[in-house]
């Protein structure tokens, strides 16, 4: 083989391999899908903002979980602190919802679709985002607000 070609092929092993290394993978645990970025906090955040307000959605709320057990840890015993940061983001998307509801008035229970973006005290530098998985839901409506989710999620991670 040529040199040439010899180097063509390890750049493109290289960049092959790169690409795969880059890939998360979510992991499902407990009821939660979740997947992990190496970033900041803050950065993490803004890009799971911008994610789901560039598809035209608007977050109704956000549950600062930190600040909630951070304050609560005294009244029920708890000596430590999980997260560094913990915020819940609540956001809907009207078409999928209504479609969620008409396939039955009991599903409104998915709604609003929320993600948690977080980074614990064990793992600094390590930010997580999960939500509930449904994946083996038999309800059209439901898959389509799972890949609502995994594509907010992984526009987040990759900026």
């Amino acid at each position: 083989m040529k040199p040439d070609k010899f180097v063509g092929l390890i750049a493109l092993f290289l960049l092959l391999v790169s690409f795969v290394a880059g890939a998360v993978e979510p992991k499902i645990i407990g009821m939660a899908k979740v997947y992990s970025v190496k970033s900041d906090f803050e950065s993490a955040k803004d890009a799971l903002l911008d994610a789901i307000q560039g598809r035209g959605m608007v977050v109704s709320y956000t549950s600062h979980a930190d600040a909630m057990l951070g304050r609560t840890a005294g009244a029920v015993g708890a000596t430590e602190l999980v997260y560094k940061h913990a915020e819940i983001l609540l956001f809907c998307k009207a078409d999928l919802s209504h479609n969620l509801v008409a396939a039955s008035p009991h599903n409104i229970v998915m709604c609003p679709y929320s993600i948690a973006v977080y980074e614990t005290k064990d793992e600094p530098g390590v930010v997580y985002y999960s939500y509930r998985s449904a994946d083996d839901s038999k309800i059209p409506a439901v898959k389509l607000i799972q890949k609502l989710l995994d594509s907010v999620v992984n526009e987040a991670i990759e900026g």
